[in-house]
């Protein structure tokens, strides 16, 4: 067996020799080869620089390839050595600093597996760097205005490469970073000098100086002066426009800028009581005076009113001077807004319209912070244009502002006066009457309280009492703050016709409490020194702003009236009880409270009485009637209010009935609490009305009920009457 393993393995031995057994059969003796010796491995590492000798500048850089291969591979290596300071890698060489030139030898070495080994030698030459950067300054010199910032360049160059650097250094108080400097703030001429350093690898250093020349401030000068706008006055008989009487009044209160050559604001200021004005600008400056139509107070009473063109994106109107020298000493420079009045016509822009509507205005908020010192009146924009006309929509870009000058409110947000200007048909910029009517109701909607429904109204018309009493007011409003009793509405051709009439007159036509001309004559009697008829009241504005701006008057649950005005006015002034009294009976009003109760003039509308239905929840349904016999839309008799109690939160049906008259009607009512809208419930069903409402307060509401089908200008306008009831 051994021997049989012994030949097996001779045998594949031959076999992996490539040999060949001798003989044939078998053989009884034994024996073996042995392998050639391997080849041994002889060839050394090939390395090289590309190139093999460089020259660069002390504390500098250069670059050479290092090449390394071998015939199988490089088991050790390269590894690289420099003489004298000298570093290599990643091909870069990395000269040291030096005095004088310099050698520095690198050598490479690499060895393979076998053990052999070869080298290649960089030869590098360093050359010591004598040059330094180079700084520089664009502009090098420079004149600026005392704390001024102005632009200087800096710039660095170098053969080799920055170590430190730049720093800049500056005197007497300038700094200079990012390429600005920034003067200090002087009062004679100051010389600054900045200095920038930097330094290179080697130790060499370079410098560069900017030189600033920082003037003081020149000396501020004051311009000063007056600002007018044409007035254009009622002809003396009261109607009409007297465009031959134009007098140059001053704009109160109004926004002044002083404007540089380029349009930046220097400095703002606000004319007084007088139109004056005085505003601080540099000497020796280009200056320009603009004017801007707004009155703005942030302090004290405060209110922001602005003229804007709602015919031009509501842009706000302003008109300026000339530009020119401040000079070197104070000046005057006054400036008047122009009519615009060419002597037959309009020739040329009418600049003085805006700030005809504003003086009124700016007269009426020192009125009633003469009596409020706190009052805050929220911000309001009058629109007026040349394009403001009459039309039967308001678009107000297209001067389209509904049946004319009006207080109107589209949203919380968005409350305007708009102001005709239509010339040759009706302006209204210089009728201040209207003017501060108008602002009246803006007065009473954002500082009091208003009930009114608007619409068209006059002096003999028998009014919805709420309506009666926000127009009276405004009309009254108005000559208090004019200390004019004299009406006037300018309009027509050359705006020379229009009409008047006087708020002292207490024999006016279908006097009572749902006259306006009635209530104007109450609350003009209530301010005025002049005792006539049954006036012996003069008790002027306080009471009668007390009145309107009280909680009480404000909050009240039932609609305002004059005779809610009249109730809370006796309360605050118990000593004038009985002239009061007298006052409102010579306009034919006896009711002693917000109800009215007691009253006895029903204006020629049966059934008006009691003013405000009482109608219970779940109870019995309440008749109303609804009629067109002192005219349609606002008129009195044309709705109907109901009071009732929502004792607890709960969702409460409305259903209005018509149950006689004219069948052709589509009633309609509203929901309201102690002034507040809450709703409304309109629908194209004739003869009925059904709505709901989830309440969560607890108190009393109001129902304001009417027909639509009696609105202003209707064809279809009748009289009818309905049950109204209410469940839960």
């Amino acid at each position: 067996m051994g021997l049989q393993k012994t030949v097996q393995v001779s045998a594949l031995a031959l076999m992996a020799l490539g040999g060949v057994a001798c003989g044939g059969g078998s053989s009884s003796s034994s024996g073996s080869v042995t392998p050639p010796p391997p080849v041994a491995d002889t060839t050394s590492p090939s390395l090289s620089f590309s190139p093999a000798t460089l020259s660069v500048l002390g504390g500098g850089t250069a670059s050479s390839s290092l090449s390394a291969t071998d015939n199988v591979r490089i088991t050790d290596g390269p590894t690289i050595s420099c003489t004298n300071g000298g570093t290599f890698s990643a091909g870069t060489f990395r000269a040291p600093i030096v005095a004088s030139s310099t050698t520095s030898e690198c050598t490479a070495t690499a060895s393979d597996a076998a053990g052999n080994s070869s080298s290649a030698t960089l030869t590098v030459t360093i050359v010591p760097d004598t040059e330094a950067p180079v700084l520089s300054f664009s502009p090098e010199t420079l004149t600026v205005p005392s704390g001024s910032p102005v632009t200087s360049t800096l710039s660095i160059t170098d053969n080799a490469v920055i170590a430190l650097g730049p720093t800049v250094t500056c005197t007497n108080g300038g700094s200079f970073s990012g390429n600005v400097f920034t003067a200090p703030t002087v009062t004679a001429n100051m010389t600054v000098v900045c200095t920038a350093t930097a330094e290179d690898g080697s130790g060499n250093s370079g410098t560069a100086e900017l030189t600033v020349t920082v003037t003081p401030p020149p000396p501020q000068v004051t311009i000063s002066g007056k600002i007018t706008y044409d007035y254009v006055p009622f002809n003396t008989n009261n109607i009409g426009l007297n465009y031959n009487a134009i007098s140059q009044e001053p704009a109160p209160g109004v926004t002044v800028e002083a404007l540089n050559s380029n349009g930046a604001i220097l400095q703002t200021a606000h004319t007084d009581g007088n139109g004056d004005y005085s505003l601080s600008v540099n000497g020796n400056t280009e200056v320009r005076i603009r004017v801007k139509a707004e009155m703005v107070q942030t302090s004290g009473p405060e209110w922001d009113v602005k003229v804007v063109d709602n015919t031009s994106s509501d842009s706000l109107y302003a008109f300026q001077g000339s530009l020119a020298n401040s000079g070197s000493v104070n000046s005057t420079r006054n400036l008047n807004a122009a009519s615009g009045w060419g002597g037959s016509s309009y020739t040329s822009t009418r600049v003085a319209a805006p700030f005809a509507i504003l003086a009124p205005i700016y007269e009426s908020m020192q009125r009633v912070s003469a009596v409020d010192s706190d009052v805050i009146f929220p911000s309001i924009n009058f629109n007026w244009s040349v394009n403001n006309r009459i039309a039967d929509n308001i678009d107000l870009a297209r001067g389209e502002i509904g049946t004319g000058s009006a207080y109107v409110s589209f949203s919380n947000a968005d409350r305007r006066l708009l102001i005709l200007g239509d010339d040759n048909t009706d302006t209204d910029e210089y009728d201040k009457h209207v003017i501060i009517h108008e602002w009246g109701h803006y007065f009473e909607d954002q500082l009091s309280r208003s009930d009114s429904i608007g619409g068209l109204h006059g002096p003999g018309d028998r009014l919805d009492p709420r309506v009666a009493m926000g127009e009276g007011f405004g009309n009254a409003l108005s000559g208090i703050m004019t200390d004019d009793p004299i009406y006037k509405d300018s309009l027509g051709s050359r705006q020379e016709q229009g009409f008047s009439f006087d708020l002292e007159a207490n024999a006016v036509e279908n006097e009572g409490w749902y006259s306006e001309a009635s209530v104007q004559s109450i609350l003009y009697d209530i301010y005025d020194n002049t005792d006539d008829g049954s006036d012996t009241l003069s008790a002027g504005f306080a009471p009668i702003y007390n009145v309107l701006t009280s909680d009480s008057y404000r909050n009240n649950i039932l609609f305002t009236t004059i005779f809610s005005f009249l109730e809370q006015f006796r309360l605050n002034n118990p000593s004038d009880v009985t002239v009061l009294n007298a006052l409102a009976s010579g306009q034919s009003i006896i009711g002693t409270d917000s109800q009215g109760t007691g009253e006895t003039n029903n204006g020629g509308v049966a059934g008006v009485f009691p003013l405000h239905k009482n109608i219970a929840v779940n109870g019995p349904s309440v008749e109303i009637c609804l009629d067109v016999s002192q005219g349609e839309g606002n008129k009195l008799g044309n709705r109907s209010y109901l009071a009732f109690d929502v004792a607890a939160p709960a969702i409460y049906t409305f259903r209005m009935n018509r149950v006689s008259g004219d069948s052709n009607r589509n009633p309609e009512f509203s929901l309201h609490r102690a002034g507040e809208f809450i709703g409304v419930a309109v629908s194209d069903e004739l003869n009925s009305e059904v709505a709901s409402a989830n309440l969560t307060d607890t108190g009393q509401y109001l129902i304001d009920a009417y027909d639509q089908n009696n609105g202003r200008n209707s064809n279809i306008a009748a009289n009818a009457c309905y049950d109204f009831r209410i469940t839960r």
